[in-house]
């Protein structure tokens, strides 16, 4: 059993002000909440594949942009050539 009133005790005695020491004491884990290489992998993981989905709409975006500006591009250049010719 973690005793919370002894670490924030502790904390204080190390200089920590006692509100400081209290919300230190109160911010960890909930009893059976360890933090293991699988499960922070796991989280990891999950992170990244969200990243890459957003980097892909991203992509998917400046692509349908530069091919917006390449027909405009396009269109601009003939106008100017029938108008020249």
């Amino acid at each position: 059993m973690f005793d919370t009133l002894a670490v924030a005790r502790r904390l204080a005695e190390a200089g920590f002000d006692p509100a400081q020491a209290d919300a230190l004491t109160a911010a960890r884990p909930a009893s059976g909440e360890h933090v293991t290489q699988a499960g922070l992998d796991a989280r990891i993981s999950a992170q990244d594949d969200r990243i890459d989905a957003r980097i892909s709409a991203l992509e998917a975006r400046i692509y349908r942009a530069m091919l917006l500006q390449a027909g405009a591009i396009v269109g601009a250049v003939v106008a100017i050539l029938r108008f020249a010719g």
